[in-house]
């Protein structure tokens, strides 16, 4: 069809930008534009059927093509949001973080146990356990991952967090789930904890209310799967730990999923921001120690 009537091909990416620009308005609550965006993709796919009712194509070629069956591209099921809304939620949210890129390289199909070190056994395992940094991703880490993944749609929130020193992995595994996610069309937020808190401090002090900043504040809070990278990089106060005890204390009420890495130890956390956070991370996060060398000093820059 497309390769006889190269317009149609025009038609059909004018008419999918503009979808994607009617869900980012629908983010940013303007229902003006959305109103508008609806209208213009009426009137181009009427201009599409009129062009294929012009060369002699008969009414099953002017049916709409949809890129979703299921809502027909409203990116709703009812009330509910489909998963290709979810999914493109997800794209949009951390394209200013530079996700989508970053998960095209650091995903499980690019996952390579061989940049672990083979050479030492480690020495934060307990006495009689011989394994080196390889032996400890194969057999410990990789394993409670999937698992992770496999029982991921089961009901309640699913919480990991990632502990142990910087270069490690912690963050490159991250993305690997970030991105099993988001292919599974889930709403994954990434975020660096610097960067969160300090929006939700400005938010928060600010005279005058922000609506961007509200609005990304919302999506840390009602996302599926909120990812919060390098706790303990971010500027310490009381505001700031109030800060993340509600974000845990709510997603965790709410049935939602974090991830939380951190170069910080056990005890260290405990310090830093007190029995009532550490004792919700033990409680209700699936600790995954890392160990060994840094990968950075050794291979690939990004992990």
């Amino acid at each position: 069809m497309e390769s006889r009537l190269p317009a149609v091909r025009v038609y059909n990416e004018k008419i999918a930008e503009l979808a994607s620009e009617e869900i980012k308005a629908r983010l940013s609550k303007n229902m003006a534009r959305v109103r508008s965006l609806q209208q213009e993709r009426r009137k181009l796919t009427g201009k599409k059927q009129e062009l294929l009712k012009e060369h002699g194509y008969g009414s099953d070629c002017m049916e709409v093509e949809y890129h979703c069956s299921i809502c027909k591209d409203t990116g709703y099921v009812g009330h509910e949001k489909c998963r290709c809304l979810k999914q493109l939620e997800s794209e949009i949210l951390n394209r200013e973080a530079g996700l989508p890129s970053l998960l095209s390289k650091e995903n499980f199909s690019t996952f390579d146990l061989s940049v672990f070190d083979t050479k030492e056994y480690l020495k934060e395992l307990l006495p009689g356990i011989r394994e080196t940094q390889q032996d400890y991703m194969r057999s410990d880490i990789i394993p409670a991952v999937r698992t992770y993944l496999r029982d991921y749609e089961k009901e309640g929130s699913h919480n990991i967090l990632m502990i142990g020193p910087p270069g490690t992995g912690k963050t490159f595994l991250s993305n690997c789930i970030a991105k099993a996610l988001i292919d599974r069309q889930h709403t994954v937020v990434y975020e660096r904890a610097d960067h969160m808190f300090g929006l939700m401090s400005k938010e928060y002090f600010a005279r005058e209310k922000d609506e961007t900043i509200e609005q990304w504040i919302g999506r840390f809070e009602t996302c599926e799967l909120l990812i919060l990278d390098d706790l303990g990089t971010e500027f310490m106060s009381e505001y700031t730990k109030s800060a993340l005890f509600s974000l845990i204390s709510n997603r965790l009420s709410a049935g939602l999923s974090t991830i939380i890495s951190t170069n910080l130890s056990l005890n260290q956390i405990k310090k830093i921001y007190g029995e009532r956070i550490s004792s919700r991370l033990m409680g209700e996060y699936l600790l995954l120690p890392f160990f060994g060398a840094d990968l950075r000093t050794r291979v690939r820059p990004e992990m």
